[in-house]
């Protein structure tokens, strides 16, 4: 795997755990403005949906790049996706406390695959040597 190949998981599992945090703190904002995004903001299928995605892709990132080794990488990432889940629509008696979860496992998620992608630069894997004719 080439050295900019290798970052295209991490890079993708942020991109869709970003969006879960842009969902939860952005939309609700963006709904005074434009009622469509009110509608997407409290929809419970779109909170399912990031779930899903989001939980399978980070957790095939890091176990593709070897993150999951990595005990901090490894915490973050299980506080995410428990963040995640809990923030799902269960019921809350109060919406600030779906966003609160949420957003902070969406953070949490974030936050595994950046530490992943410094951890990986400073201490890259060794490049096997091509076989000599």
């Amino acid at each position: 795997m080439s050295v900019s190949s290798s970052r295209v998981p991490d890079a993708v599992a942020v991109g869709v755990s970003g969006l879960c945090l842009v969902h939860c703190l952005a939309l609700p904002a963006l709904a005074a403005v434009v009622p469509l995004f009110g509608a997407l903001s409290h929809a419970e299928w779109v909170h399912i949906l990031f779930f899903c995605a989001a939980a399978p892709v980070s957790a095939l990132a890091l176990r593709t790049t070897g993150g999951w080794r990595h005990p901090g990488v490894r915490a973050l990432f299980l506080l995410g996706v428990a963040g995640l889940a809990a923030g799902l629509p269960w019921g809350w008696p109060a919406e600030w406390i779906e966003v609160a979860l949420t957003s902070l496992g969406g953070a949490a998620l974030v936050a595994a695959h950046l530490l992943n992608l410094r951890r990986r630069a400073l201490h890259p894997a060794p490049v096997a040597m091509a076989a000599e004719n």
